[in-house]
């Protein structure tokens, strides 16, 4: 199996100080207003944020997915292994994904205000368009079909 990069995977910074620094990052650079969605579990699962984009409030979708993150630490460890150090590691595997996320951002904000993209370049998979989708999902349902049937 190939080692994957995988960046920040040995943060131990707690969740709530990296949801904090992304929402200080996102309010710096011009959101007009965030909320935290968590999920069954009481985890945060996604970070809404409005922009103003050309004189229109935006609505977007900042997911994250720990469980792949865990997936990909330790899909290879015995069972038992899971069993005992399971909530363990879904923590390490929270904490990574959100520092993931900041850096990411952090990096996309940077080509914003150097003008090297367009935020509704960076951002537009995860534009929210209907019933809680992004984008991205949206076009996904549609096997990426563009508006018109054209590929």
């Amino acid at each position: 199996m190939t080692k994957k990069l995988i960046k920040n995977y040995t943060t131990e910074i707690p969740v709530e100080k990296t949801i904090a620094e992304i929402q200080k990052v996102l309010v710096e650079n011009g959101a007009r207003g965030m909320a935290l969605e968590y999920d069954e579990s009481g985890k945060i699962k996604d970070i809404f944020f409005k922009i103003v984009v050309q004189q229109k409030e935006l609505p977007f979708r900042l997911p994250a997915k720990p469980e792949r993150v865990y997936a990909t630490l330790h899909a290879d460890a015995p069972d038992h292994y899971h069993q005992r150090y399971g909530k363990q590691w879904h923590e390490e595997a929270e904490r990574i994904t959100w520092r993931i996320c900041k850096s990411w951002l952090e990096a996309q904000i940077t080509l914003i205000n150097l003008e090297q993209a367009k935020l509704e370049e960076v951002f537009l998979p995860y534009l929210v368009v209907s019933t809680n989708k992004t984008l991205y999902q949206a076009m996904e349902e549609q096997q990426f079909l563009l508006p018109g049937g054209s590929k």
